[in-house]
């Protein structure tokens, strides 16, 4: 997926925002801080000097319009589709919002669609070797190479989770800049054996309806489903007559994710 020049400058008012109807509006500080989360970790507002970063080798003060054109076009294409979402999220009626952006990724052949609080983007593609593979042995590698073809997110919900292998892989992703969110049960096994997860948006639960949470799916770009009777722990791997189901369908793709923003609510 490419976001053309054209696209980047056409939204540069939106991220700026004070419309009052549809986004939301943010100072000069505000927008530092918005940068500062999507790769400029050098930005600083200085009230003293000017406020914005000069840009360039200019001592002239940065207006907000110049500021945000410059950061959208030096921006990480991940990032971007980061700050997209986000003003998505954050905006006062997020359909609209959604068809406002619609209106200008068109041109690029782009197509996003807001339902259930999951942002789908048509046009991310991933390969469709495949459409249905059931796997009964080399279940972690399987996995590991599935999340190492992620180009947007990756959702999952794993009953028990103590592979470190698999971790380092969703590690590396989350480094990428990608949208990685779990929910693991909440008992002793993850508590004493399961992997850190400190770093990523995660969360522990017990069962919804009294029970467990005993789910093992995850969902790849809202594209590609690996799910079975696998979870991502080393006993599965060594021990353990296990099986992954990974399907590459939308649909219920879109399923799952929806299934998995029930367990794990967007804040």
């Amino acid at each position: 997926m490419k976001i053309s020049n054209a696209s980047k400058e056409a939204i540069v008012n939106f991220v700026i925002g004070g419309d009052g109807k549809l986004w939301r509006s943010r100072t000069g500080s505000q927008l530092v801080t918005l940068f500062q989360t999507l790769g400029f970790r050098d930005d600083v507002y200085d009230s003293a000097n000017g406020g914005l970063p000069k840009l360039g080798n200019s001592d002239l003060n940065t207006s907000k319009s110049n500021y945000v054109k410059n950061r959208i076009h030096n921006i990480t294409d991940i990032n971007l589709k980061k700050l997209i979402e986000q003003l998505i999220t954050e905006s006062f009626d997020k359909q609209a919002a959604v068809r406002s952006l619609n209106e200008i990724l068109n041109m690029d052949s782009i197509q996003l669609e807001y339902n259930d609080n999951i942002i789908t983007w048509e046009g991310v593609k991933i390969s469709q070797e495949i459409e249905n593979e059931v796997v009964f042995k080399e279940n972690e590698r399987k996995v590991i190479d599935a999340i190492n073809k992620a180009k947007v997110s990756i959702l999952a919900a794993m009953a028990w989770f103590t592979n470190e292998k698999i971790k380092e892989a969703l590690e590396k992703k989350r480094q990428e800049g990608l949208r990685i969110e779990l929910v693991i049960y909440k008992d002793g096994v993850n508590s004493t054996y399961g992997v850190d997860l400190s770093d990523f948006d995660s969360i522990e639960i017990r069962g919804t309806r009294g029970g467990l949470m005993h789910n093992k799916f995850c969902v790849i770009d809202n594209q590609k489903v690996l799910t079975g009777s696998y979870n991502w722990t080393t006993n599965a791997e060594s021990k353990n007559d296990e099986n992954v189901l990974i399907t590459i369908d939308n649909d219920t793709a879109t399923k799952y994710s929806i299934e998995f923003r029930r367990l794990k609510p967007l804040i």
